[in-house]
């Protein structure tokens, strides 16, 4: 039992000396700050708390939600190279990472290959489509980290001392951890980068908490790779779940089968998987279970998140767990984050008006965790940050990424969560005459005082409010949300006004901006996924005014659409669902058109959505973000085949096109620096032989 995990790791890698066993190195951080840090056992209790009480109130989550389209996650990629050109071992390219992510996707929404188990878990991953801020992006950061003492040669650390501390990695480079899921790939973990036979550490990821700056996956370059169990697997730590043996000592040795009296709260806290002993060889079990009784499950041995080679599953069980963690504090920001927006309202973002005066918290309220606003969810948004200390007080307003949209004369429901260990207090205000002065009587959107705490991270109050008609309009304006302790600890703590320094909490400052006229239909999202034969498309809106239906039209070229199928809209922000049954096999290209009530319309961006993995051809961008030059790897037959590449707006008119004969793999380019083309969405298609791609260029 004192043995260590990286002893356990040399006892596996005796077994099956030839093969790659890729570990989890999850278990050997979780354990040992469950053991030492009070604090992150304390958060791991809440958060397991918060996912309890959750699937209690929301017991169709346990299966599925009728109707409902997926989580969408924006995520963002960080190379972490050794200095190799794109396309080395530590350097992957961009469409090794895309096809990895699709097929993330695959495994989530039940469509890979031999799937079992609940299927759809309803939780998608796209790379982000807008930066930190808020300019276009394909979602993939490429940084150097050859000059990290230590990195090139051992990697990270995660049982050694003698590489990096993944945390220096992380503080390398990282994008805001409450609008992004981030994502580091690393050359080497343990000395060890997973390209040679034996057992190795291949990641390992955060649970869901309040620790914003060690939040998410490391993981090996040499595991991010299609059909790789790594990216699915940490990503299940990711969203709350732990591993089927939990509990169970990693050193090899035997040891009595934990016993679970509550499946809720004790082993993986998951009742539709069996306790397990950890197992040995990467071997899927059957046979009689020691722990239970009675035969082995696929429930376990098949499971993502067991050690063994025949990973097909989640539970219904992990799949309430995982949608319980992207509804809860630590999560719900990411579903509706500009980072994955195809449209901005302002561009370019600029700060509101500076305020006449900038709350300070006391050195009191910057020593624990005592108060602070931990969420707010307006207009179909949710905006996610940290307490008081975890945010160092003030909170400034010039972050494009927490942008709300209103209108004049509309009533909006706010959504406010304090942190709610303790009696609270908050006020909110909207800076409308963009003066930076905020009054109490005619801008005061929001006051409440002794909000009953009912736990840390499970409190949320709501309050309404109208814009006025005389606002200031199409500029951004500065929202404040004060937080402080109630006044039931002491009349001094009182948020008399948008001043007021909180001795506990915190001021937090919020970009708003008013349209001029009735906003017509707008949408945070639109995306859509493969669902075996048929697409399952996607969309979501922040506002609606005056918009009659949605009518889906298909392309298979980008130029000539075809109509359907039409969904009604409803008048308020709303997410929206259609099924395309008779997808073609390959790839197909949608938009939607907005009809309003006077049957006026408008068409969103297109999306692309690819055939299956076996469907990517032989024709490759490099990388659909572009200044001058769009590259493009071609794989062509040793005879003389020609391709033509044929450049088109969204409208389908031509902006140029090239022929030219290519023979064997060969890199070609297309030259676009003369056309003089705005930054914007463009179609490229090209045809080779018999086989033709189209894909989606955004220009910078």
């Amino acid at each position: 039992m004192q043995k260590t995990f990286l002893a356990w790791v040399l006892t596996l890698f005796s077994f099956q000396v030839g093969v790659s066993q890729p570990l989890c190195g999850f278990d050997a951080g979780h354990q040992k700050q469950m053991a030492q840090d009070s604090v992150y056992r304390k958060a791991f209790e809440e958060s397991t708390r918060w996912i309890e009480t959750y699937i209690k109130a929301n017991p169709i989550g346990q299966v599925n939600r009728p109707g409902a389209a997926p989580y969408s996650i924006p995520v963002v990629v960080h190379v972490v190279h050794t200095g190799g050109a794109v396309g080395s071992s530590y350097n992957p390219t961009d469409l090794q990472i895309q096809q990895t992510i699709q097929y993330l996707n695959q495994v989530y929404n039940g469509s890979a290959p031999g799937s079992q188990g609940v299927g759809d878990i309803e939780i998608q991953f796209v790379l982000a489509t807008r930066d930190p801020n808020c300019n276009p992006t394909n979602g993939i950061v490429r940084v150097d980290g050859s000059g990290i003492s230590n990195y090139a040669a051992r990697g990270v650390n995660r049982q050694n001392s003698d590489g990096v501390d993944a945390q220096v990695i992380k503080d390398f480079s990282r994008w805001d951890p409450y609008r992004y899921y981030n994502i580091w790939l690393v050359n080497r973990i343990d000395g060890a980068d997973g390209l040679s036979p034996g057992s190795f550490i291949a990641g390992f990821a955060q649970l869901p908490g309040p620790f914003p700056l060690s939040d998410g996956t490391v993981m090996l370059t040499s595991q991010m790779l299609p059909n790789r169990k790594t990216l699915p697997h940490e990503i299940g730590h990711a969203f709350g779940l732990l591993h089927p043996f939990e509990g169970q000592p990693q050193d090899g040795t035997p040891d009595p089968c934990n016993a679970e009296a509550n499946c809720v709260t004790e082993g993986d806290r998951v009742c539709d998987t069996d306790p397990v002993k950890l197992p040995v060889g990467f071997v899927c079990r059957t046979g009689p279970n020691p722990c239970t009784g009675g035969n082995y499950s696929i429930n376990t041995e098949h499971n993502y998140m067991n050690y063994t080679n025949c990973a097909t599953l989640f539970t219904a069980g992990q799949k309430a767990v995982m949608l319980a963690s992207a509804e809860g504090p630590y999560r719900k920001g990411l579903a509706t984050s500009w980072g994955q927006s195809t449209t901005y309202p302002l561009n370019p973002f600029t700060a509101p008006l500076n305020s006449s005066c900038t709350p300070t918290t006391g050195a009191t309220g910057l020593s624990a965790a005592y108060s602070g606003l931990v969420n707010l969810t307006l207009n179909g948004r949710n905006f996610t940050s940290g307490h008081a200390q975890r945010d160092g007080g003030y909170v400034p307003a010039n972050r494009c990424l927490s942008l709300s949209q209103l209108q004049p004369g509309v009533t909006y429901t706010m959504d406010l969560s304090p942190l709610g260990g303790l009696y609270e207090q908050l006020r909110v205000w909207i800076d409308y005459d963009d003066n930076g002065v905020f009054d109490n009587a005619t801008e005061e959107i929001f006051y409440g005082n002794n909000i009953n705490p009912t736990g840390a991270y499970l409190m949320t109050v709501s309050g309404s409010f109208t814009v006025p008609m005389t606002t200031t309009v199409n500029t951004p304006l500065r929202m404040r949300v004060i937080s402080e302790l109630g006044t039931i600890y002491g009349g001094a703590l009182n948020i008399v006004n948008a001043c007021y320094n909180p001795t506990y909490g915190q001021a937090e400052d919020f970009p708003v901006v008013i349209s001029a006229a009735a906003l017509p239909v707008t949408l945070i999202r639109f995306s859509g996924q493969r669902k075996m034969e048929a697409v399952l498309l996607e969309w979501q809106t922040g506002s609606e005014s005056e918009s009659s239906h949605f009518e889906i039209e298909r392309s298979a070229d980008g130029r000539e659409f075809e109509y359907i199928g039409r969904v009604e809209a409803r008048g308020k922000p709303s997410v929206y669902a259609f099924r395309d049954e008779k997808a073609a096999a390959g790839k197909n290209i949608y938009r939607l058109k907005n009809v309003d009530q006077d049957g006026s319309h408008r068409f969103s961006q297109v999306i692309v959505i690819a055939g299956s993995a076996s469907d990517q051809g032989r024709i490759r961008v490099q990388t659909n973000l572009v200044r001058d030059n769009i590259t493009l790897q071609v794989i062509g037959d040793q005879r003389p085949q020609q391709a033509t590449l044929h450049l088109r707006d969204i409208s389908g008119r031509s902006l140029v096109q090239k022929k030219l004969i290519v023979s064997g793999t060969q890199t070609i380019q297309l030259d676009i620096s003369s056309l003089s083309l705005p930054a914007g969405l463009y179609l490229l298609e090209v045809n080779l032989g018999s086989e033709r791609l189209i894909e989606k260029i955004v220009k910078q």
